[in-house]
């Protein structure tokens, strides 16, 4: 048995953080997880109760799949629960995959930071058994390094998600201001010649032009690239 821990802070209050959490796939940092399916969904007494089922690609080795079987989707039941109130979010999930060889459990908790409550603190833990295969211990160091990969790229995705909201925050603060000016300036219409509303409104429209073209090329990048065939 290994049990794999870490400690992450990040630099966003625990309501944007937990936000992150819930959008965070897909994304093309972590291309693993491939699917997300909500099982059943329910607030008992103020708090988010949750069961999805999470669908990955662990992406074995040859060797490895000889000896647990042929790489496939692979599926984990998540269980959760979101507290607003006491500002708690706990994420507990187990592999529904290779049970009779490998059995991973993984808890994740998403807190304040009590020394600064604009950070939110992570904490996971992830216990990994193998059993019932050659090199029980050598496959489970495999699999915890795996973990700590994924991990990273876990948090890397939140901040992706984070500063995607931003953006898209961003772009509609600044596409709803160029409206609110244009509504003034045809409020103007009665007080100030043809000649200088004109000219005003059509630089306006240009902006809100420019704002969706950069809109457009932002999802674009977004977009993960092909990857070629392994």
């Amino acid at each position: 048995m290994r049990i794999w821990t870490s400690e992450h802070v990040f630099n966003h209050n625990w309501e944007t953080v937990t936000v992150g959490q819930w959008q965070k796939y897909p994304n093309p940092i972590n291309q693993a997880v491939v699917g997300t399916d909500v099982v059943d969904r329910k607030v008992v007494d103020g708090v988010l109760h949750s069961h999805r089922i999470i669908s990955s690609d662990w992406g074995l080795a040859e060797w490895a799949q000889k000896l647990i079987g042929a790489n496939k989707v692979c599926y984990a039941s998540e269980v959760s629960k979101v507290d607003p109130k006491n500002r708690l979010m706990e994420m507990h999930s187990k592999n529904l995959s290779f049970c009779n060889f490998v059995n991973m459990e993984e808890k994740m908790t998403y807190t304040p930071d009590p020394l600064d409550t604009n950070r939110t603190v992570l904490r996971q833990e992830t216990v990994v058994t193998v059993q019932g295969v050659p090199l029980t211990s050598y496959m489970e160091g495999i699999i915890v390094n795996t973990v700590s990969n994924n991990s990273s790229k876990g948090k890397a995705a939140i901040e992706w998600v984070v500063e995607k909201l931003g953006q898209e925050c961003r772009a509609l603060s600044l596409d709803s201001t160029l409206d609110k000016m244009k509504n003034e300036i045809l409020d103007l219409k009665h007080t100030v010649a043809e000649s200088l509303i004109l000219p005003a409104k059509k630089s306006i429209e240009e902006l809100q032009q420019d704002l969706a073209r950069i809109e457009l090329s932002a999802i674009k990048l977004d977009l993960p690239l092909p990857q070629p065939p392994c």
